[in-house]
């Protein structure tokens, strides 16, 4: 832990090569806002984390696994890792195995440390054979400017900062200990622009060709009917300063969604905690360990919208669909006239929203008291009690509503020449009109309507009652067949 300079616990145990990688900080997509260890490869709810013996509470309200970030790795001794057929004695939450993180005791002193680490890329440009990625990556700049960028031949980024400090006294007859702690860690975003594997979404059969490739729900949008009607695949024309469509190409208006993911998610956390013995008797030793952490860190992916499928059809009497292409997407005078709808189905990214973000907001204590000591000779005994709390929330931005959507997209001229959402219902309600058919189209008011935050709490109480008794059955005569003790 020294020596690799790592803060970050997970950071550490998946460098092991029985641990698979789990939940951690370079997750966004598909995020818990927690950090986990996976043993074996058998899924992280089947590795047992424990702290000098005893269980770390869940980690979340979504996953059973303990969260890594509720130990801090200055308070760390050793780390033990049982995997094989000894891990069965822990119960079928073991499976895979056992972590086991031994902290320091009998600490005694002050000890203070600071870091500040970043990540350095030389990015090479370079493809399988002879593909540059600088001229895959240039070529779509020219045609898609506005998302596919050429990142810096150097990047530093992922800048990252921590400060403990770590307190310890001993008692002067040498029969107790206490020490507390404290770390703040703090560190930045990296994003997958500043990458040259991943500035841009890269086809597959690399071996054959190597392009940029990307989403058809597009930004500025793509709209068609799949041959239903009249096999229509428009798309806006971004160079025009009216309204104006063209046909979708998909090899220079897929949406390139690479970029604004995260690589790595910026994030802040807060530990601290006491623990403490005092032997009484040589059959009464005390104990005592106090956990606090606060964790928040945020995931981002690329930003949603409207995606093939949320909408099937379009009104024909929407006054923001441009008129030369009415009779295009197969709109009579008739159905213009009645407000009939045609098949239609829309992606359209939400660029002027950004990107996708869940915001992750744990809290989590424990604490552990307990007595030990000798019951009789060759016979030793371990009582606690262990208590603990998750508190999880988890807001999410940026994400259409699609019931909304319909409402939105569902757009009537009035009589005084006013534009709104054709549902009285849906007007009660905000409804504010959508216009993703033009350059600009989008308004501030139609994308508070829109997106909607989700938020998602909650908590978790676990309580361990825990007596143990060990002893030497041998004493007795008493042993398997097969066992040597």
């Amino acid at each position: 832990i020294t020596t690799q300079g790592v803060t970050r616990v997970e950071d550490l145990i998946n460098q092991l090569p029985q641990a698979f990688a789990a939940q951690n900080a370079t997750v966004s997509n598909g995020s818990t806002g927690t950090a986990t260890v996976d043993l074996r490869g058998l899924g992280s709810a089947r590795t047992l984390v424990l702290v000098d013996g005893r269980r770390l509470p869940y980690g979340g309200v979504t996953n059973s696994a303990a969260d890594l970030n509720q130990i801090p790795s200055q308070l760390i001794e050793r780390v033990e890792v049982l995997t094989g057929g000894a891990s069965a004695v822990y119960g079928s939450d073991a499976i895979a195995g056992v972590v086991n993180f031994i902290t320091k005791k009998n600490f005694e002193g002050v000890e203070i440390e600071a870091g500040y680490n970043f990540y350095q890329h030389n990015n090479s440009f370079e493809g399988p054979g002879a593909v540059k990625l600088r001229d895959v990556i240039a070529a779509r700049s020219v045609t898609n400017p506005a998302q596919f960028q050429l990142p810096d031949d150097n990047v530093t980024d992922g800048f990252g900062r921590s400060a403990s400090i770590l307190i310890g006294m001993n008692t002067d007859d040498g029969r107790g200990n206490f020490t507390a702690y404290a770390t703040v860690e703090d560190g930045d975003e990296v994003l997958q622009r500043d990458r040259d594997y991943s500035a841009c979404a890269l086809n597959p059969n690399p071996t054959v060709s190597f392009s940029c490739g990307g989403s058809s729900t597009a930004s500025p949008g793509r709209f068609t009917d799949f041959g239903a009607n009249t096999n229509y695949n428009f798309t806006v024309d971004s160079n025009s300063t009216v309204p104006a469509w063209r046909n979708f190409s998909g090899a220079t208006d897929q949406y390139n969604f690479g970029p604004t993911n995260f690589y790595l998610r910026p994030a802040t956390r807060y530990n601290m905690g006491a623990s403490g013995h005092y032997e009484l008797s040589e059959k009464a030793d005390v104990y005592t360990q106090l956990m606090f952490t606060d964790y928040r860190s945020i995931a981002q992916i690329a930003p949603g919208g409207i995606f093939i499928g949320d909408t099937s059809t379009i009104n024909c009497d929407n006054p923001f669909i441009p008129a030369n292409r009415l009779a295009a997407i197969g709109c009579t005078a008739a159905l213009i006239a009645s407000g009939g709808s045609v098949p239609m189905y829309i992606g359209r990214r939400n660029t002027e929203g950004g990107g996708r973000q869940q915001d992750f907001k744990n809290q989590s204590f424990r604490a552990v008291i307990g007595v030990r000591g000798e019951m009789a000779e060759g016979w030793d005994y371990d009582f606690y009690v262990q208590r603990s709390g998750v508190k999880a929330d988890q807001l999410t931005k940026n994400y259409f509503v699609i019931d909304r959507i319909v409402s939105a997209l569902d757009a009537v001229r009035t009589t005084s020449g006013t534009i709104q959402c054709r549902s009285a219902a849906a007007r009660e309600q905000g409804c504010v009109p959508y216009n993703p058919f033009q350059n600009g189209g989008v308004t501030p008011e139609a994308l508070a309507y829109l997106q909607a935050p989700g938020l998602q709490q909650g908590t978790i109480d676990q309580e361990i009652y825990n007596l143990t008794f060990t002893g030497d059955l041998g004493t007795y005569g008493l042993k398997l067949p097969t066992a040597t003790d």
